[in-house]
């Protein structure tokens, strides 16, 4: 049992927020059998979409891919990408999104045309979906999430894949980014290198300590204060926490520390507007009201000088009563001291 604030963030990290080493372990393993069967069914399969390039054909991405998810581990996220050979994409400002249309008939996605006569996102999904019925180890397939995924739930484990259907698009000699359904038909412009990017070089100028302390702070958004403080979305709220120690030199191997300065830090960004980080896509914090800002600002003025009053006590190791302090803030389950 911990008897010093460090030993007890470390327990709360290892005990309630961190995915267990065998669950990422079992994770990854059921994810490249998934690429295994989706890559026999392009092979074997007449009307699944045509795959691009082979191996190099499944992007992992998503919260998962970026080691920050925490517990539990409800879902996976995975691009399937196909081959693009044949199309182009247009835009217009007449509408939103973009539109992709065929430049030769001989395209493999020619046979997901819809009556306006361009590829059809939903028709792609629900052919994927169709397909998945075929392969073993899997409960149920059915396209959600505002029709942008198709959702595979496994009959062994509690987590589902979300597998995303992805045309890569080359400007150049390389990918210039993707485009995955819109949840209309149509599609957007998503490109997760630059999120797993920018990321790793985050926790590179932390040392390799960054991870940790976001998913620390992702627990915070997702379960504590919920009745007195709004829920950002877990991608905007990523992007605010990068923004933060991105350009930060504040020492995160201290968690108390860290907690605070995220605190001092975040209502600045948080009444800022959020561009993508990709520059693909609106801004993040589009759907998010200035009433809600102000009340989350709010709330973490107060949370703050909890934890200030916290830091002072474990400065004088009166760890029991800082302790107490940091279950105000992280809640419940943070641990008891003794």
């Amino acid at each position: 049992m911990p008897f010093t604030v460090s030993s007890a963030f470390n327990y709360f990290c290892k005990d309630d927020i961190d995915l267990p080493t065998s669950v990422t372990q079992k994770a990854r393993t059921s994810r490249d059998y998934l690429f295994e069967q989706i890559n026999n069914l392009a092979k074997n399969s007449y009307d699944f979409p045509s795959l691009y390039n082979g191996i190099r054909s499944f992007m992992p991405f998503g919260s998962f891919a970026r080691k920050t998810k925490i517990r539990p581990l409800d879902d996976i996220d995975i691009l399937v990408l196909l081959n693009g050979f044949g199309v182009s994409e247009y835009q217009s400002a007449s509408f939103s999104g973009s539109k992709i249309g065929l430049t030769d008939w001989s395209s493999p996605l020619s046979s997901f045309i819809d009556n306006t006569g361009y590829v059809n996102s939903t028709k792609i999904l629900n052919k994927i979906k169709t397909n998945l019925f075929s392969v073993s180890n899997y409960r149920k397939a059915e396209v959600r999430k505002n029709m942008q995924v198709v959702s595979l739930d496994l009959i062994s484990y509690d987590w589902s894949f979300d597998i995303v259907p992805a045309i890569p698009v080359n400007l150049s000699s390389s990918i210039n980014y993707y485009l995955i359904p819109d949840g209309y038909g149509k599609w957007m412009k998503t490109d997760p290198r630059i999120d797993a990017q920018n990321i790793t070089n985050t926790n590179l100028k932390h040392n390799g300590k960054f991870l940790g302390l976001m998913r620390l702070l992702k627990y915070w958004n997702s379960c504590c204060g919920l009745y007195h403080k709004p829920r950002l979305g877990s991608y905007y709220f990523e992007t605010l926490v990068i923004k933060i120690f991105s350009n930060s030199y504040t020492d995160i191997s201290h968690y108390p520390s860290a907690v605070i300065y995220f605190f001092e830090q975040f209502p600045y960004y948080l009444m800022s507007p959020c561009a993508d980080p990709k520059r693909l896509g609106g801004n993040l914090d589009a759907n998010v009201s200035f009433e809600e800002k102000i009340k989350l600002k709010n709330y973490m003025s107060s949370q703050l000088q909890v934890a200030r009053q916290a830091l002072d006590y474990e400065k004088y190791s009166r760890h029991k009563e800082a302790m107490m302090l940091w279950q105000n803030i992280f809640g419940k389950n943070f641990p008891f001291y003794g």
